[in-house]
């Protein structure tokens, strides 16, 4: 018996460790909750979702200034811009911004966890699946004025798209690392988490005014996989929180500013009265679609921290593609509604889409989203 006489005291120390742990999560809990706390993740949300709303406003503004010059050309001008841009967008700025979205829940979760070096190895892998998908990008719009007669357009205007496509141009020292082959191993990796985020950017992507609540995702993304990989569950939630309250109020001020100015938005893009006036009718659609926008765009990126881009990838095809789509159709064709019932379905559609990202992310466990997160970061180890 003496060979077991250590065992009480190892049980003891044991039990304290576990008393600890759980104190230590319950301070973590209380401090989340709490009104500081709140505040304290809304300076952090604010931080990081101001430089990337500044950024993704940027980048985008190019292509809008440049259809809103061109526009004032004439309504061939007009359309072969607006053609080339959502075809560049959709095939291509879109599914590599939202590929590059897979490294929202690597990179967000290792940071967390202090593995800093790994960093830059998911980054490399990133680089490196990204180029191999250039190239069939390159390949689609070489042959834009051959593929777009297919499907309808006009001969001159895919002509003149093809153009335009074609002439477009456009303190990290602990993630540093080397590159390895640890990156090009890393490059299944990041295919299974890129594929569904791209999906899920390109079924959503569509305004200017994306670009805000986009900054707004990817802040709290980077702030829900930094906590998760810290292993804060309760932190992740008020990160949720507070990144659907600045999207909110946000989509709140800018739909109300559109709603009201809707008989002179119109005249920034086009001298064409037809044209100033379909804006303003379409215009209270719009805004509420930039609310529905706003909220989904953060969802999109509490799916991205979590690494569950997949159930977002499933959730933006059902909303729009199964239900959205054929009611657009519906409304536009049978009920000759138009352009009007076009957007009606895609309102429809993001309505579905947000009420079922809300549902995902009320009944979340964060423990066990801890945990893979875990996991996750251990793989590559």
């Amino acid at each position: 018996m003496g060979s077991f006489a250590w065992l009480p005291q190892y049980l003891i120390q044991n039990n304290k460790k576990s008393m600890a742990k759980l104190e230590e999560r319950e301070d973590e809990k209380k401090w989340a909750t709490s009104w500081s706390g709140y505040i304290e993740e809304l300076k952090k949300g604010s931080r990081i979702a101001g430089p990337m709303v500044a950024v993704t406003v940027l980048q985008y503004l190019v292509q809008v200034v440049s259809v809103i010059m061109v526009g004032h050309l004439g309504q061939l001008s007009l359309s072969s811009v607006a053609i080339a841009t959502s075809l560049t967008n959709i095939t291509g700025f879109s599914l590599l911004s939202g590929m590059a979205g897979g490294l929202e829940t690597l990179c967000g979760q290792a940071y967390g966890s202090q593995q800093y070096k790994k960093l830059g190895i998911y980054t490399y892998s990133a680089i490196i699946s990204l180029i191999l998908v250039c190239t069939p990008i390159c390949i689609l719009w070489i042959f834009m004025d051959k593929l777009l007669p297919l499907v309808g357009q006009d001969t001159l205007i895919s002509y003149k798209a093809r153009q335009y496509s074609l002439w477009y141009s456009s303190t990290c020292e602990k993630t540093r690392s080397p590159l390895s082959k640890d990156a090009f191993l890393g490059v299944p990796q990041f295919f299974r988490l890129g594929v569904p985020s791209a999906i899920m950017v390109c079924l959503t992507i569509s305004t200017l005014h994306f670009t805000v609540p986009y900054g707004f995702g990817a802040a709290t993304s980077t702030r829900v996989s930094n906590e998760l990989g810290a292993g804060n569950p309760e932190s992740a939630r008020v990160a949720v929180k507070v990144g659907m309250s600045m999207a909110f109020t946000e989509a709140v001020m800018v739909s109300g500013a559109l709603f009201f100015s809707r008989h002179i938005v119109g005249y920034g893009y086009s001298n064409e009265k037809a044209v100033v006036n379909h804006v303003a009718t379409m215009a209270p659609l719009l805004c509420i679609s930039l609310v529905t926008d706003s909220i989904q765009v953060v969802l999109s990126g509490v799916a991205k921290g979590c690494g569950w881009q997949y159930i977002g990838a499933y959730v933006n095809l059902g909303a729009f593609y199964l239900i959205g789509l054929p009611v657009g159709i519906i409304l536009g064709f049978v009920g000759h509604l138009n352009g009007r019932g076009l957007w009606l379905g895609i309102v429809v559609g993001s309505i579905v889409q947000t009420i079922l990202l809300s549902l995902f992310a009320i009944f979340t466990n964060w423990e066990k989203q801890v945990a893979k997160a875990k996991e996750r970061i251990s793989m590559g180890n």
